[in-house]
């Protein structure tokens, strides 16, 4: 594990190596939250600027562009919006995020080269590298029984306005394990064992601290669980206890 990190922290710093030396901008692939957090280790030693996007705000697969200070062109990310839709929407199944990912990869194209996937109502929004945009749309046409069409959307035409749903809690500390026991509804040694086993992100920076105490509009990412983000400014119950409030992205 260790000479995969040591890896890919070389595999960053050769990209703005590459981007400054030739004066071209340099991308990775979609980066997961752990590779994100790898990379934010390594950002003092880039030869160049960077900027990173997922293809809209708060996407948690992102790509990352290294922009060199002599830059004499104007550039876009490497990536697509493709929708998915039912043909005949009254025999459509009820396709999960595992289903579409699933069929998706089914065809061979690896993670690396998938962004987000949103589904929104009966269609699904999935970002993709574009070297493969054409294979998808030519070659996904059934997930599982539903036999489904695939269109390239303009990304200056898309938006997406995440379901959020509000929930309360009140905690006895702002600790992340208690935060996440109260959010997730578990006991506090599993939301422990979540953190220790790195599956738990604050604003994209892995924690594998208990105590780290959280502070107001943190985002919180758990691995299986989704995304949060917790409101700290509630006040307090009659006993000392704090009240929170949770966003939860659906």
């Amino acid at each position: 594990m260790d000479q995969e990190i040591q890896y890919m922290k070389k595999r960053f710093i050769d990209l703005s190596k590459r981007a400054e030396s030739k004066s071209i901008v340099t991308f990775t692939n979609f980066l997961n939250l752990n590779e994100l957090n790898i990379f934010s280790q390594i950002t003092k030693e880039l030869y160049c600027s960077y900027q990173v996007s997922g293809g809209y705000e708060h996407a948690e697969r992102q790509m990352v562009a290294f922009i060199p200070d002599a830059l004499y062109y104007a550039w876009a990310y490497p990536f697509d919006a493709v929708c998915l839709r039912p043909l005949h929407s009254k025999f459509a199944e009820n396709l999960t995020h595992r289903d579409i990912l699933g069929a998706l990869m089914h065809l061979g194209i690896k993670r690396e080269m998938l962004g987000d996937l949103l589904i929104q109502d009966s269609q699904s929004i999935v970002f993709c590298v574009n070297s493969v945009t054409s294979y998808i749309i030519d070659h996904c046409n059934k997930i599982r029984h539903t036999t489904v069409s695939c269109q390239q959307i303009p990304l200056e035409d898309f938006s997406y306005e995440p379901k959020i749903i509000e929930k309360n809690g009140i905690v006895s500390s702002l600790r992340l394990d208690t935060i996440l026991a109260d959010v997730c509804k578990l006991p506090r040694s599993a939301a422990q064992k979540l953190i220790i086993e790195g599956n738990a992100f604050v604003n994209s920076q892995k924690m594998v601290q208990n105590a780290y105490n959280c502070q107001n509009g943190d985002i919180l990412s758990v691995r299986h669980f989704g995304k949060f983000q917790i409101e700290t400014d509630g006040g307090l119950t009659k006993k000392g206890r704090i009240k929170c409030r949770y966003k939860i992205y659906s």
